[in-house]
């Protein structure tokens, strides 16, 4: 029944329903990522009904297009203004010596005991739809019992809806049993024909999109029953079929948002990345198609490309705003200024009115020293969007004024003042409003900016930026030990970057040690030198500063390559261990541990590292390489088959992998 013949088999689960282990989604997650715990706590409790698995009583099978019915049953009753979800039931399993969910498959028919055990899930559930399929290749048999939850608790029939129907009445039948599952629940569907809810008449795209909308489930279910190719196939299927389907691209959307986020696979990103530029290809006057490959590319680091994708999705629309910010901030991303000035410049004359595209041309006007250009954009993202990068850059704006008037020029140093008073009290501050903060502090050694400095500390005090700033205030003065204070409160932050611990802690041994900075960087010097004797000294300067600090990374990572040499392999790996777990998105740390594991014939450990480093840099080709590889050399020959071909639908012909694809040994089912 599905569209495609790499539609996935689902492992069969059994098993009770145990606490904790019900995962929903309505569909309601965005680009920015999932919604938190609470708010699908506060979504639970406000469902009404409860649509339940597609029990697939033909020994499981159909499973995916069993889920696919469900959830598109749930999302066009809401929409039809019943408050319903579309649960997936997972069970806790041991895989590959860890436990993760495993989704379940249910095969044998609803009953008023099972069926109530899921829906009391749902605390204010009032109905549930309970639902069992018996697909064979030639029909389809649906069954439906829309149940009341009553005292006791208890359940009641409230109607039973059937179908028998073929491949080709299907999309019909669902459709039809939506509308008779609304009208029981006194709704009515807008819609008036199949073709209506699912944007085509193609069937087979139709039936597709359900198998793939089923996998969707499954992902949003935080269960991954297949491989990510396996898991966008039937989207992109019908995708091909019927291009025309709105209901096929939002599934896109969600599914490789989710496949980039958690990489099941080596394949997961590349193959996202394909799916979207596919899509975008065929639904060419799709902005929103254009705009989310343009996001995935640069959040994978493929800023060129990401340029290109999003030229595209501009010219089909200036006004939209995030279309237009998104473009900006990927020029300035790569460097390219000009370009990016004209990108603002070109959506504001267009009809653009978003306060953070306003802002961002004042910026680039500023940039490029046009000041007074910038004002009014930058009063506009002020006084319409409170955007916080624009009451810094108004801010300095009015400090340097072209005014000559005495009188005007303390007016718009007053009012930039006030401006900049304004941005500490906003939810949020940018750097732009810190650095001229700190510049007025340092070289027009203003009262009220310092003042200023400290309100912004105590009132973002989990800010650790914020925190930063005032710490290099006091450190680059001429009292540094004030700085103190605000780098311990860094390092008690429970939400830091590695980047701010590692300036907290390098920050502190430098009030601690004589002469840090300089003797720090001769340590660095000596250890690239090559002179054995230079090293043990260096070796002794870092294991002195590791003493004093062992959670600052850094010297971790120099005392490794300053005893290689001298201790050999197995003592610098024992320092590389300390420094990543310290810094565990350093590639540079990880790459050394992946050359050493390798040379002392541990392929396996190394293909963990290698993992990470393609992850922290998804476009650069020379990680990946060396990740089949080292997978090659760990026995581990699907997985490099699986890399290498990933790679060369990207980059076709490139030597490297096909190097390593040749030498793999025949796959399984040639050898068999």
């Amino acid at each position: 029944m599905s569209g495609d013949p790499k539609d996935p088999d689902y492992d069969d689960t059994e098993g009770d329903l145990e606490p904790g282990e019900l995962m929903f989604d309505e569909g309601d997650e965005d680009e920015e990522g999932a919604a938190s715990a609470e708010e699908i706590q506060e979504a639970a409790q406000a469902i009404e009904l409860v649509t339940l698995p597609v029990s697939c009583t033909n020994e499981g099978k159909g499973a995916p297009l069993g889920m696919g019915i469900q959830r598109f049953w749930a999302q066009e009753l809401a929409e039809a203004g019943v408050k319903a979800a579309a649960p997936v039931f997972t069970a806790i399993q041991e895989q590959n010596g860890r436990r993760a969910p495993a989704l379940m498959i249910f095969r044998e028919p609803w009953t008023d005991e099972r069926a109530l055990e899921g829906i009391n899930r749902f605390a204010n559930a009032k109905f549930g739809l309970a639902t069992d399929m018996f697909a064979q290749e030639e029909k389809v048999t649906l069954t439906a019992r829309l149940v009341a939850v009553k005292p006791g608790p208890a359940l009641e029939t409230v109607d039973t809806f059937t179908a028998e129907t073929t491949a080709e009445q299907l999309p019909g039948e669902v459709f039809v049993l939506t509308q008779k599952i609304a009208a029981a629940l006194g709704k009515s569907v807008e819609k008036q024909t199949w073709q209506d809810a699912f944007g085509t008449a193609n069937v087979q795209a139709i039936i597709s999109f359900l198998v793939g909308l089923g996998n969707l489930s499954a992902l949003q279910g935080r269960c991954v029953p297949t491989t990510s190719d396996q898991l966008l196939s039937p989207l992109m299927d019908a995708l091909g079929r019927a291009p025309e389907m709105d209901v096929t691209m939002q599934a896109l959307h969600a599914m490789t948002d989710i496949l980039i986020a958690g990489q099941p696979d080596q394949a997961a990103i590349p193959l996202s990345v394909q799916a979207l530029s596919i899509a975008a290809q065929k639904r060419k006057t799709d902005q929103g198609a254009w705009h989310h490959l343009a996001l995935v590319l640069r959040r994978v680091g493929d800023l060129g490309s990401a340029v290109q994708a999003f030229q595209q999705a501009i010219n089909l629309g200036p006004q939209n705003a995030a279309v237009a910010a998104g473009f900006v901030d990927t020029l300035r991303a790569a460097g390219d200024l000009e370009n990016a000035l004209k990108v603002a410049q070109f959506a504001v004359e267009n009809g653009n009115e978003g306060p953070m595209v306003m802002a961002q041309l004042g910026s680039l006007l500023i940039e490029n020293d046009q000041f007074d250009e910038a004002e009014p954009f930058l009063r506009r993202a002020v006084e319409e969007g409170k955007v916080p990068s624009a009451y810094g850059d108004l801010a300095n704006v009015l400090w340097e004024t072209t005014e000559e008037d005495p009188k005007k020029i303390q007016e718009d140093r007053d009012e930039a003042l006030a401006l900049l008073a304004q941005a500490i009290e906003q939810p949020t501050i940018a750097k732009s409003t810190l650095d001229i903060l700190l510049d007025l502090h340092e070289e027009e050694k203003l009262e009220k900016a310092t003042v200023l400095m400290l309100r912004a500390a105590e009132k973002h005090a989990e800010n650790a930026t914020v925190l930063r700033y005032v710490a290099s205030m006091y450190l680059e003065g001429d009292e540094p030990s004030r700085a103190r204070p605000y780098l311990d409160a860094i390092l008690k932050l429970q939400r830091r970057s590695l980047d701010d611990d590692a300036f907290a802690r390098r920050a502190i041994l430098t009030l601690d040690v004589d002469n840090f900075e300089d003797r720090y960087d001769q340590a660095i010097d000596y250890v690239r030198s090559g002179d054995p004797q230079k090293h043990l000294a260096a070796a002794k300067f870092l294991r002195e500063m590791i003493g004093r600090d062992p959670r600052y990374w850094q010297p971790h990572l120099m005392l490794a390559l300053a005893v290689r040499d001298s201790e050999g392999d197995a003592s610098a790996l024992s320092h590389l261990n300390d420094a990543v777990r310290l810094r565990p998105n350093d590639a540079e740390i990880r790459n050394l541990m992946a050359a050493i594991l390798r040379k002392q014939g541990r392929a396996r450990e190394a293909v963990e590292h290698l993992r990470a480093v393609v992850a922290i840099n998804p476009r650069e080709i020379e990680p990946v390489v060396n990740l089949a590889s080292a997978m090659r050399d760990a026995n581990m020959f699907e997985e490099s088959r699986q890399v290498c071909t990933a790679a060369l639908q990207m980059i076709p012909d490139h030597p490297e992998f096909k190097r390593i694809l040749d030498s793999l040994p025949p796959p399984r089912q040639r050898q068999n």
